[in-house]
């Protein structure tokens, strides 16, 4: 059986990154982002731009007092976006699992 391919707008390094982080922790906030993972803003921004063109996250910008706030979170579509390349990693790397034989 062919490879199963791995979901393009995920697969990158930095985009991966960002789901995994959110996918562990929810909405988060660009700043909290930017110091967890280590990317600078503009990388950041480019990232998360791509990823919420492609459906996997959704960006708000609010208000919190009179400072503004950018918090990203995953999508629906993002979350299964994500489900699926595990999955598909799991099937192409046997044993990624603790407890896999």
């Amino acid at each position: 059986m062919p490879p199963t391919p791995l979901a393009p707008l995920i697969h990158g390094r930095a985009r991966l990154l960002v789901m995994s982080h959110l996918m562990r922790s929810g909405a988060t906030a660009f700043t909290e982002l930017r110091a967890r993972l280590g990317l600078t803003d503009g990388t950041l921004s480019v990232h998360l731009a791509t990823l919420e063109q492609g459906g996997a996250v959704e960006i708000v910008k609010e208000f919190v007092g009179k400072k503004p706030r950018t918090v990203v979170r995953p999508t629906p579509a993002g979350r299964e976006m994500f489900v699926r390349y595990v999955a598909d990693l799991k099937q192409i790397v046997p044993g990624l699992s603790p407890g896999d034989d």
